[in-house]
């Protein structure tokens, strides 16, 4: 892997990272954490509490989506995702085909944001 597809997939993971943390910080804040219980409760309300959980986690989910700068940032992270797929097709094509990978890096798609 060349350094400008390496550099890609690098910033694919900061990206998602970050948007992964923005999930994290509006599902904390989205309610209390569970209480521990009873070790011997009934299977009901376990249910119910994963049930409040996965609840949770789409409202957490939503009021990101919601948000314009975490829009943004989840635009950023897909485009950074296929400029380093981009990047790691052509330089297989290049391994295949016999041609060294190309000196300058491809235009990132997300430098062209309106």
């Amino acid at each position: 892997m060349t350094d400008g597809s390496k550099q890609a997939w690098n910033d694919v993971a900061e990206r998602f990272t970050s948007l992964g943390k923005r999930v994290t910080e509006n599902y904390r804040s989205g309610g209390p954490e569970p209480s521990p219980k009873q070790p011997q409760r009934g299977v009901e309300e376990v249910v119910r509490e994963i049930g409040n959980q996965v609840g949770r986690a789409f409202e957490a989910l939503d009021e990101t989506v919601r948000d314009e700068d975490a829009r943004r940032e989840l635009r950023g992270a897909f485009n950074a995702l296929g400029t380093a797929l981009s990047a790691t097709v052509d330089e297989a094509t290049g391994a295949i085909r016999g041609t060294p990978p190309p000196v300058d890096d491809p235009p990132r798609p997300d430098d062209a944001e309106t």
